[in-house]
């Protein structure tokens, strides 16, 4: 191989070795972190259950739903024709791939919690090149309602979508 054939070489292996630490590096500070919270606090139960959820884990997701919430469950499954709620996780799964969920703001009285989330979606209208995809962001907000029962807090609403 020729000099000049090695030095275009090289300049290349660099370049693209650039482009790949820059990717990484994008991708590390798009993934923002969620904020850890004190063990037994509304929001950690909040953040355990969005974990249960997007792990498509049905038996957790149901654990940490109030009584009222799985009342609420039990209803559906016997009346409505063809609901399953292991179904519903499962699509709830797939719907989370492309959001970012961050609390923003906890009102808490007594045995009840409000907090309200900011959601952050991404909707890919072309395949794009990875990891530069093509397609638009939104965001928008939703409250969830939590209740403290026998020590725990709960989520207080059959809270599948966000």
């Amino acid at each position: 191989m020729s000099q000049p054939a090695r030095v275009v070489l090289a300049i290349g292996g660099a370049i693209v070795l650039l482009i790949i630490v820059a990717v990484v590096a994008v991708l590390a500070l798009e993934r923002e972190q969620q904020p850890s919270y004190p063990p037994g606090s509304p929001e950690a139960a909040l953040v355990d259950y969005l974990d249960a959820l997007e792990n498509g884990d049905a038996d957790r997701v149901y654990a940490l739903l109030s009584r009222s919430a799985r009342e609420e469950i039990e209803r559906r499954e016997k009346e409505g024709v063809g609901y399953s709620f292991r179904q519903e996780i499962r699509y709830a799964r797939d719907s989370l791939r492309d959001a970012r969920v961050r609390i923003i703001r906890v009102e808490r009285r007594d045995d009840r919690a409000r907090l309200t989330l900011a959601i952050d979606r991404f909707v890919s209208s072309s395949p794009g090149f990875p990891p530069f995809p093509s397609g638009d962001r939104y965001s928008y907000e939703r409250t969830v309602e939590l209740v403290l029962e026998d020590g725990a807090w709960k989520v207080d609403e059959v809270l599948v979508y966000l």
